[in-house]
Parts: C-alpha cells; sequence; structure tokens
C-alpha cells in the first residue's frame, strides 16, 4: 500500500509539471462504456472476426488493460463502483437495480466542485439521486443511437470549463436488433468452449457481434466529432465494459468470461501510445483516476487506486496484489465472492445448492434453448454441463495459466492447498475491510429460473 501511495504521488508531481509546461489547462474527459461486451470480443484484444477500427484506433495511440476486472459481473452494481470507488455492497446498492443511495456522493459530484461541466449521455442505470449529481443527464432509446444526444451537450457546454462525459451505449445488451454497415454471418462467429458448436449458438453470435461493431461506428462518429471540434487531442478517453457478455457462463458469472473487461485509455501527449500494461487492475480504480487527473483528492471512505503510475509508464510492475468481485441479486438471489491474482482464482459460493443461473433475457436467449435441448439429448460437453451443475462445490479454485477457461476445479487438490489458504485469507481480509453484506435472508426470485418468464412473487424488499 505504501508503494502505491508513493508512485501515486510521483505521478501526480509528473502530470501537474507536464500540464504547467502545456500552459495548464486541464483535459476533458470521457468515458465510453460499453453495456454487455466480452474482454475478448474487440479486434484490439486479438478476436479474429470482430471489427472494432475506432475502438483499435483508440488502443493503438493510448494504453491497453490486459488484466481488467470489473467488481460485479452485472450493469448495475458494476457502475455503482466504476462512479464511486466503493464496492456496490459498501454503498448499499448491491443487487441490480439498486439506487445509489441520498447519502452517497460519486464522482460527478467531487469533478463540479472543481471546476469540471459534468453530463451523463445514454446508459446510467444508477438511480435519481446519482443522475441528480451531473450537470446535464440525457437519457436513451434504444431505437436510436446517441448521437444528437452527445452533440447536444457538447454544444451546450461553457466553453470556459473542462468537461466530464459519461457516454453510456446500450449495445450489446439483449435484445440484439442493431445492425452495422456490413452485418456478421455464421462464419464468423468464434464459439467459446463452455457453449455447443451449433448453428443457432452461432447466429446468435453473429447478432453480438453486430451490436458491438454498431457501436464502434457510433464511436468513430463521435470521435469525429470530437477532431471537427479541436477537442480530441485535449480530451482523454476511457472505454471499457461493465461486465461480460450476454451469454451463459459469461454475464452474471464470476468467471474470468463475467468479469473480464476491455480497458483503453487514450491521452494524447502524456500517456505512450500503442502500449500494454498487463498488471492487474479494477475499474473500482477509475474514479480516482480521473478525480488525480483533475487535482481533486479522493475520498477517504473509496477503495479504489489512481491508474496514473502505469498510465504513465504501462511497463511498470502492477499496482494490485489481487482483484475482488462479487455476485448478488440479479432475477434470481445468489452471493457470490471472488478473489483473482495473476495466476489464481477462488470463488466461494453461498448458496451451492443451486446451480449457476443466467439473467433472464439469456435464460430466453437462442443459445440458452439449444443448450436446454442438447443437455436433455445429453449431447453437452463437460465443460458445457458446468453451467447446470447442482449443487455447485462450495469452493472453486482455478490455476489460470494451466487452464484459463476454468474447467478444472483444484480447490480440493491436496497441491493448492497452501495457494487456497492463501486466496481465502486474502478474501477475508477484503471481507472485513469492506464490512461485507450477509446473504441471510434469501430474496425472492423475479423470474423463473429455466424459462426467463416473470413470476407473480411480490416485490422484493427493498
Amino acid at each position: 500500500m505504501l508503494r502505491t501511495l508513493a508512485f501515486s504521488i510521483v505521478a501526480c508531481c509528473v502530470l501537474a509539471q507536464a500540464l504547467a509546461a502545456a500552459g495548464g489547462p486541464r483535459p476533458n474527459i470521457v468515458w465510453i462504456i460499453a453495456d454487455d461486451v466480452g474482454w475478448k470480443d474487440l479486434g484490439c484484444y486479438g478476436h479474429p472476426t470482430v471489427r472494432t477500427p475506432n475502438i483499435d484506433w483508440l488502443a493503438d495511440r493510448g494504453v491497453r488493460f490486459a488484466s481488467a476486472f470489473v467488481t460485479s459481473p452485472q450493469c448495475s452494481p458494476s457502475r455503482t463502483a466504476m462512479f464511486s470507488g466503493r464496492f456496490a455492497h459498501t454503498v448499499g446498492a448491491a443487487d441490480l437495480h439498486d439506487p445509489v443511495p441520498e447519502s452517497v456522493r460519486i464522482l460527478p459530484f467531487y469533478l463540479r466542485q472543481a471546476g469540471y461541466w459534468t453530463g451523463n449521455v445514454g446508459k446510467l442505470h444508477l438511480g435519481g439521486h446519482a443522475a441528480r449529481q451531473f450537470d446535464v443527464v440525457r437519457g436513451f432509446d434504444r431505437n436510436r443511437d446517441l448521437t444528437g444526444q452527445w452533440r447536444a451537450f457538447l454544444d451546450g457546454r461553457p466553453k470556459d470549463k473542462p468537461f466530464f462525459l459519461a457516454l453510456g451505449f446500450v449495445e450489446a445488451h439483449r435484445p440484439f436488433t442493431k445492425k452495422p454497415a456490413r452485418p456478421y454471418s455464421l462464419r464468423d462467429a468464434v464459439v467459446p468452449p463452455y457453449l455447443p458448436e451449433h448453428d443457432d449458438v452461432r447466429r446468435d453470435l453473429a447478432a453480438y457481434y453486430d451490436e458491438i461493431t454498431y457501436m464502434d461506428e457510433q464511436i468513430g462518429l463521435f470521435l469525429q466529432d470530437l477532431r471537427e471540434r479541436g477537442l480530441l487531442e485535449k480530451t482523454i478517453i476511457f472505454f471499457f465494459s461493465d461486465n461480460g457478455a450476454p451469454f451463459p457462463r459469461a454475464k452474471c458469472h464470476l468467471a474470468d468470461s463475467g468479469v473480464g473487461t476491455p480497458l483503453v485509455v487514450y491521452w494524447p501527449g502524456m500517456a505512450p501510445a500503442g502500449r500494454v500494461h498487463r498488471g492487474l487492475v479494477s475499474l473500482v480504480d477509475l474514479a480516482p483516476t480521473v478525480l488525480e487527473i483533475a487535482g481533486v483528492q479522493t475520498p477517504e471512505d473509496w477503495y479504489g487506486i489512481s491508474l496514473l503510475p502505469v498510465l504513465r509508464e504501462p511497463e511498470r510492475e502492477g499496482l494490485r496484489e489481487a482483484v475482488f468481485m462479487e455476485r448478488n441479486w440479479h432475477d434470481y438471489d445468489d452471493h457470490v465472492r471472488a478473489v483473482r491474482t495473476e495466476r489464481y482464482k477462488l470463488i466461494v459460493h453461498a448458496f451451492p445448492q443451486e446451480p449457476w443461473m443466467a439473467p433472464s433475457d439469456i435464460m430466453r436467449s437462442p443459445t440458452m434453448r439449444i443448450m436446454l435441448k442438447l443437455r436433455e439429448e445429453v449431447q453437452l460437453t463437460a465443460a458445457q454441463m458446468m453451467f447446470f451443475r447442482a449443487p455447485r462445490p462450495p469452493v472453486e479454485l482455478y490455476d489460470l495459466a494451466a487452464d484459463p477457461w476454468e474447467f478444472r476445479n483444484v480447490a480440493f487438490d491436496p497441491e493448492y492447498r497452501q495457494v487456497r489458504q492463501r486466496l481465502e485469507r486474502l478474501l477475508a481480509r477484503w471481507q472485513e475491510q469492506t464490512k461485507d453484506i450477509s446473504p441471510l435472508p434469501r430474496k425472492p426470485d423475479r423470474f423463473d429460473r429455466w424459462t426467463g418468464q416473470p413470476l407473480t412473487a411480490p416485490p422484493r424488499g427493498r
């Protein structure tokens, strides 16, 4: 912790000197937030068929993070952590759709105090109190792009202030409705081994790729708009996703396919171009990074740390020994915690008697329908059957160097006893420090666990 603090102080001094030498204006800051886009489903992250030339352009001229992770594989808890610098359960917004409480101040509050003009365009998903902490909030319509909304924000901003803009896309959240200029076909689909090789799955993946490339086209329009206004070289741009892809064993799952996120930072003149940082990063670190860039002290109750040291020197050793993740209520109750180091991941289940469950929209998807059919026909592989296993192991441990897809649980292997004990200590310490919430009493389901259809059960208690 002392090493991290020292790095942060040095980075802040370097930044202040560099900005002073350049005349002192503070940069504009933009967050481009994708919705349900998997961490490896971009060209700059090595996907062989998905086309993302505009995100790739940012990566070619900025820093790409190879080991970035969300704090939760669910939309609103993940976004709560991004904007608050705190884990969702410490804020009191651990479950899906829980609003940020009235007592909690998030990133735009502090930026406004520091003289920034702040706005959110598109998806926010944090509730009314969080929205009121921005100067401008413009909602979204799934049937339209965000072009008019961001242009209105840029047109109406005070020209004597730097701005912070969160640009929240709805792509690639289901339902898949968007088509890029050149749509994908079945032959473009790359099926991960936890999903079955089937045309229905390939068609579903192709529609998901359409959403990603459509979003990338909109990002290209946004970058061109900044360029034409003379703002592109004065703006830091962060691109990232809120959780994994909307498929079984990804979104709402604590495998890397559910919690890994792309993270690209474009900072002209300050962060070196085309470089990769390989150390562990948590998206709870984003808000502290922005505050340090803006010259604002990070609140004492925030858990994130500034990424400025590794933005300036991407080859530097990582700032974190481990990252931590939580999964709570999302259409059905669950309570899962995980800690990940560079090589290992430990996952602990409070309700192991239940199988892993995907959100209701994924349970209604073509991929899920074919998986259920193939399950009945005993045609799924052992890896694909892991999604349906009940009871689950109460503890899972994966050696990611030997098993990157997390198919072989070594939690009960004597060879890994010391590794398990070390990770259990790390997780217990984090739970104590963050005053982790109890999983009891259990909350009722709002959807049928296998059909994804709404239930008539009474609303949840909060």
